[in-house]
């Protein structure tokens, strides 16, 4: 005989309530991750917008781009060459500090030399950007292929400085 007044909560119950309080608990962790990517990518545009501004008093200053300390490739974070590119401009008292990358894809500077209408360029990977061959407002799309390609989809970040 069964007693009709037990109060609690039936293993099926609980089991229910478990599983609906693990499926809401994903989608706050998955909407968190996103909003972390954007937070990554914002960085990443406000840092290459003060790289540009340097770059452009720096060539103002000096009538040069920084050097390319790692010729024919780009100088490139982790690497000691974009650190030694980006301590021009930390020299020359046009950055306070040598930008890095907060998390991801990390920053790359490449110098294309004087008369080249695409001169130093920077680039990024955003994480929340969809591939295209237009990019985002104020990314140039130099090439046909590899850096910030204009024919091959991508989700690069370039800022040309034409000198």
């Amino acid at each position: 005989m069964s007693n009709s007044n037990n109060k609690g909560f039936t293993l099926i119950e609980l089991l229910v309530v478990i599983a609906i309080i693990g499926l809401l608990a994903s989608i706050v962790l998955i909407s968190l991750n996103t909003a972390r990517a954007k937070a990554r990518d914002a960085r990443k545009q406000a840092d290459f917008h003060s790289i540009s501004l340097a770059l452009q008093m720096f060539y103002d200053e000096e009538g040069r781009m920084p050097n390319n300390y790692n010729p024919g490739y780009g100088a490139c974070e982790p690497q000691t060459y974009y650190d030694q590119s980006m301590q021009e401009l930390v020299d020359a008292g046009f950055l306070a500090a040598i930008p890095k990358s907060p998390g991801g894809a990390g920053y790359c500077y490449y110098n294309y030399g004087a008369g080249n209408s695409i001169g130093a360029i920077i680039v990024t990977h955003l994480e929340t950007y969809l591939a295209s061959t237009e990019g985002l407002a104020g990314s140039c799309r130099p090439f046909g292929a590899n850096w910030c390609s204009n024919i091959n989809p991508n989700s690069q970040y370039c800022i040309c400085n034409p000198y």
